[in-house]
């Protein structure tokens, strides 16, 4: 009987530290997102940007999750990616990973704006785990940047041009850079897909048919979809 409860003990410890660095990312992320979303609204005058977690452009910005929802979540991923990675350096990049997606995701409900700062380190990073062996396939990692930045900054002139202004900003396409990078690009299609499937229908159950006009963050649906992504392989396995 003791054998048995050590060993039961020995294979729930791994998901059980992981899913506790997972809610200390979290939470670290989201007080730190708070106060770089602060920051950003003083420089650009930005008054959504509250500690209350408002939209950036009031009613037509989704609302930032409070600190314990983000922090649950994040334990929750930490959790499904050990079930991926196991205890393995893998696990160590992604965790930082999808921490920095979720700061990426509050700092842009709060004020429509993803950082250089956060996004760019977030490629480079997925380049480099790819690199490392410890992510995709670097030709796939490459291929994903690429794909992710190039798509969405086509499409984003194509709109400017047809409509004389931009469609999305250019921290979208980086943050889709970033996605690939971590996801290779196989996954592309479908992130961007179901982000834009989101990102419509949370407009639409808000504001009805006014939200065509509408402009809000896409950030948050890109972050979404792209954590379902990433976690994917650990629920199909859960689920057979």
């Amino acid at each position: 009987m003791l054998t048995g409860s050590f060993a039961d003990a020995h294979l729930l410890l791994p998901p059980a530290l992981a899913a506790l660095a997972g809610a200390v990312l979290g939470c670290c992320a989201a007080g730190w997102s708070a106060r770089y979303a602060a920051a950003l609204a003083r420089v650009y005058g930005n008054s959504a940007a509250t500690p209350a977690g408002a939209g950036a452009a009031g009613d037509d910005a989704p609302a930032a999750p409070r600190r314990w929802l983000l922090t649950l979540l994040a334990a929750l991923l930490g959790l499904l990616l050990e079930r991926r990675f196991g205890l393995s350096w893998a696990l160590a990049c992604h965790l930082p990973a999808a921490a920095a997606l979720l700061a990426l995701a509050v700092i842009d409900a709060r004020t429509s704006l993803l950082p250089d700062a956060l996004t760019l380190p977030l490629l480079w990073l997925g380049l480099l785990a790819a690199w490392a062996g410890v992510g995709v396939d670097l030709r796939d990692a490459v291929a994903g940047a690429a794909a992710g930045y190039g798509v969405l900054f086509v499409l984003n002139e194509a709109f400017r041009l047809l409509r004389g202004r931009e469609g999305m900003g250019r921290g979208d396409a980086k943050l889709a850079g970033a996605l690939g990078a971590w996801l290779g690009w196989q996954w592309l299609p479908l992130v961007l897909l179901a982000a834009c499937l989101a990102g419509v229908a949370w407009a639409a159950c808000r504001h009805g048919r006014a939200s065509l006009g509408a402009s809000y963050p896409f950030g948050p649906f890109l972050v979404a979809a792209g954590l379902a992504a990433l976690v994917a392989p650990a629920v199909h396995s859960y689920i057979w």
